[in-house]
């Protein structure tokens, strides 16, 4: 193994004996170390640089590889070569022995491929990586397994980790972690965080878009946590499946502040993460975690992903334990937006026997109100052509999880929520200023959209005045007295009682049949018109909107405050007939 290092060092000579006599100015050479050996063992100066590999021992150790790039300049790489007569505790892989503290990297562009280990050995397990780590550190569980107090920096193809607190621990700015298959860790595959009072880790890049740059993390918390202080962060292309509590976390706390602007998935190609499999039951037998975490966040973006779901999107994760797919909780301008969120249904266990749990995304304040989530051009309950179903329990919920703090500016925007076993969405009683426009929803057990109210569940009846209080005001919805087709379009009347003096947008929905309430649902979007309330609350509605609608179809419709965003339940439905519009007495629609 030592002359692959005694070549670089002679080659490095060479370079700079010919550059010097040329005169010219010659930048810091890239240069390689080779690890030869799994012992946590370091004999050479604390100074030393490469020329000082080996030391009087011969080997050459991860942690001296680590002191020496540190010490020299400009970008270097660590690379693997350990013989099979050293491995131990595994027999397809070389597990490294860390007795003293983290690796740590403090040397700007250092690359740490652990995946050159294949090239001595060949693939000696196919599944992951060939090189591990064990933590031998007596209290070195909450620690991390490799330290990155650096930038520019590449963790490359790391397997297991093994009685540490995190896989690797990212400080600083524009690092990444690419093809690790990092399994074990207590608290973390990969965290990324800056120093306390310190500023963010930001910029770097968990996964990619190439082959062979996404990873495969699981943890006893996350596979991959971002704490504050960190910012613009992104998660890409990975499998983050079995986790205990979620496979990616994005949590702040009231001490330190949120995590800013940080992405999990894209819509580029490659960018989707597939997220499913995480969380566990408590002792009790209620299910905890899920798959996406943002906690206490500012500006976190969840885009693109598989959620809950088979690596295809086609039907639920057969041991799905966490009750929720996207978890929004405390966070401000949260977007969750084209992900394909299915399969969250878990049953409970032991003393929560008999209860079903589980939501698509869940919008829940507990310690700080919530605002302005985006929920926008999801498929929840389907896969992602939207022609399969794959149930969740419920499909959206928005819920406090007390009385104490509210959750306001709520967008439920063009999305297709389908399938879902009760509600598709479902808002609590304390909860106003939902905003739900333009999607789908279609064959869902329960009721389209359920505001709740201090009497429970299930279609609200219309008030006159509308001066109720619960869910969204509990807004009155339309009363549609017809619906006609015609050449491309469709007229519709009706009415409107509800506040007075008040701007309302009225948005219309056509399903190939009405929902077994007889109200909703509303499977396509066909279009809106505004109407304003007189004095005594009464508005009427005649509207023609540009939409090819089928005689025998079902239209229902939506109450939307324009000032407030406040949205109703469902009409009930009026059959669709050919020309004119005919009032319609058989639907129940009054």
């Amino acid at each position: 193994m030592r002359p692959a290092t005694s070549t670089n060092t002679s080659r490095c000579t060479l370079v700079a004996a010919i550059a010097a006599a040329a005169g010219l100015a010659l930048p810091a050479l890239a240069q390689t170390v080779t690890v030869n050996t799994v012992e946590d063992v370091v004999d050479i100066p604390p100074t030393g640089v490469l020329a000082d590999l080996p030391g009087p021992d011969g080997r050459v150790s991860m942690r001296e590889a680590c002191l020496v790039v540190n010490n020299m300049a400009g970008p270097q790489t660590i690379e693997f070569a350990i013989p099979q007569n050293q491995w131990w505790l595994l027999q397809n892989i070389a597990v490294l022995r860390l007795e003293d503290g983290p690796f740590l990297l403090t040397d700007d562009g250092t690359t740490i491929d652990f995946s050159s280990q294949e090239a001595f050995t060949g693939n000696t397990n196919p599944d992951g990586g060939e090189v591990g780590i064990y933590g031998l550190q007596p209290n070195g569980w909450g620690g991390p397994a490799i330290s990155i107090y650096a930038e520019n920096c590449t963790i490359k193809g790391l397997d297991r980790v093994m009685q540490r607190g995190h896989g690797v621990w990212i400080a600083r700015n524009n690092n990444r972690v690419i093809g690790c298959t990092i399994s074990g860790p207590l608290y973390s595959g990969v965290f990324i965080s800056g120093d306390f009072g310190g500023p963010p880790a930001s910029g770097n890049v968990i996964g990619g878009t190439q082959p062979g740059e996404g990873n495969v993390l699981s943890a006893g918390n996350a596979g991959v946590r971002i704490d504050t202080p960190a910012a613009d962060n992104v998660v890409i292309g990975n499998h983050l499946v079995g986790s205990s509590f979620y496979g990616v976390e994005v949590r702040g706390n009231p001490y330190t502040g949120s995590p800013l602007r940080n992405r999990i998935g894209g819509t580029a190609p490659g960018e989707a993460n597939w997220i499913a499999g995480n969380g566990k039951y408590g002792q009790e037998g209620f299910p905890t975690g899920g798959q996406v975490y943002v906690g206490m966040t500012e500006d976190t973006i969840v885009e693109g992903n598989l959620i809950g779901t088979t690596q295809d999107g086609t039907a639920p994760y057969p041991s799905q334990r966490g009750p929720v797919g996207v978890n929004v909780v405390d966070s401000t301008r949260t977007t969750v937006r084209h992900n394909t969120i299915g399969g969250i249904r878990v049953a409970g266990t032991n003393h929560a026997a008999g209860s079903t749990y589980g939501a698509g995304v869940g919008i829940v304040s507990i310690n700080v109100d919530v605002f302005e989530t985006l929920v926008e051009s999801n498929r929840i309950g389907t896969d992602p052509t939207g022609q399969l179903p794959v149930p969740n329990h419920f499909g959206v919920t928005v819920s406090p999880a007390t009385g104490l703090y509210r959750i306001y500016d709520t967008t439920i925007r063009a999305n297709d929520i389908a399938s879902n076993e009760v509600d598709g969405l479902r808002v609590s009683s304390l909860i106003t200023g939902v905003h739900v426009t333009a999607n789908s929803f279609r064959d869902n057990g329960g009721l389209a959209i359920d505001l709740l109210s201090q009497s429970g569940s299930g279609v609200t009846p219309n008030d006159p005045g509308d001066p109720d209080s619960g869910a969204n005001g509990l807004l009155n919805f339309p009363v549609l007295d017809a619906a006609g087709a015609s050449q491309g379009s469709v007229a519709i009347t009706g009415t409107l009682n509800s506040l007075a003096s008040r701007q309302f947008e009225i948005e219309f929905y056509a399903s190939p049949a009405c929902d077994l309430s007889g109200y909703g649902e509303g499977a396509r979007y066909l279009g809106s018109t505004s109407v304003t309330t007189d004095g005594a609350g009464n508005t009427d509605i005649d509207a023609v909107i540009s939409a090819v609608v089928a005689p025998g179809e079902f239209v229902t419709a939506l109450t939307i405050d324009a000032a407030t965003g406040d949205t109703s339940e469902f009409s009930a439905c009026v059959g669709v007939t050919s020309g004119a519009c005919q009032p319609d007495l058989t639907t129940g629609a009054v």
